[in-house]
């Protein structure tokens, strides 16, 4: 489903020195896979995920998103965007609209749906994360675990292909986490492609098909859940896992 060929990120310092955060990143992300890419802070996987759907502009290389060259000259950016979901860390309601208004919005404006289609598919989704009952409220009144599974809603309405997951638990209370992974894990078992950036090694462990270790802005490592947790092969991996586990 996304092929990237030689993906290099540079970013300008304020010093003017060249930081390079993706170094020739090569891989494959096949439909139906669930990657969860893990790594120590600075190591380029945000930036990986951000390329992936153009939010960062790869300074070199190639992504092909269904067959197609996303990074070539002409391409409407925001056609392949409405096809691969992406959640953040901080959720980014519109705090002004209600939860049914911030589902419905894009979809409404981009001309997927009208708003009743809308509404029928926001409330069967709501119903499927136990948010039925907070369609009429504001962001303001909710929990973070709410709105990050608000967030996630408010992705899949667009009907996309693929989901992106960036740190989407980072910015909850350690007890809310576990209502943001179930949905994920639900998400995972019904056959979506997603691709994963967490801290979450359990998620990892029980989701993933494969687990990619990013260091200095490559791919170090990667392998099945058992295989990556039970036989790294890397001494930095070794060391990765055996400060976070």
């Amino acid at each position: 489903m996304i092929t990237v060929k030689n993906l290099c990120k540079e970013f300008i310092d304020p010093d003017g020195s060249v930081n390079k955060v993706l170094t020739g990143i090569d891989y494959e992300i096949n439909k139906g896979e669930k990657i969860v890419i893990v790594g120590p802070s600075g190591s380029g996987k945000s930036t990986f995920l951000r390329c992936l759907n153009l939010l960062e502009r790869p300074t070199s290389g190639n992504i092909i998103f269904d067959g197609e060259d996303i990074t070539a000259k002409g391409i409407d950016i925001n056609k392949v965007r409405q096809r691969m979901g992406m959640v953040f860390q901080n959720f980014n309601l519109f705090n002004n609209l209600t939860v049914m208004k911030n589902i419905t919005l894009a979809p409404v404006k981009l001309g997927i749906m009208n708003e009743k289609e809308a509404e029928n598919a926001a409330y069967g989704l709501l119903k499927r994360v136990n948010l039925v009952d907070k369609a009429d409220v504001y962001p303001a009144s909710l929990s973070g675990g709410q709105k990050q599974r608000i967030a996630i809603v408010r992705s899949l309405c667009m009907n996309p292909e693929v989901m992106l997951f960036d740190e989407p638990t980072s910015a909850l209370d350690p007890e809310m986490v576990g209502e943001v992974l179930d949905v994920m894990k639900k998400l995972a078992n019904a056959g979506m492609t997603m691709v994963v950036v967490t801290h979450e090694m359990g998620f990892a462990r029980e989701v993933a098909t494969k687990v990619l270790f990013f260091d200095e802005g490559q791919i170090l490592e990667e392998n099945t859940p058992e295989e990556f947790f039970e036989n790294p092969q890397s001494k930095r991996l070794q060391e990765f896992l055996s400060k976070v586990l």
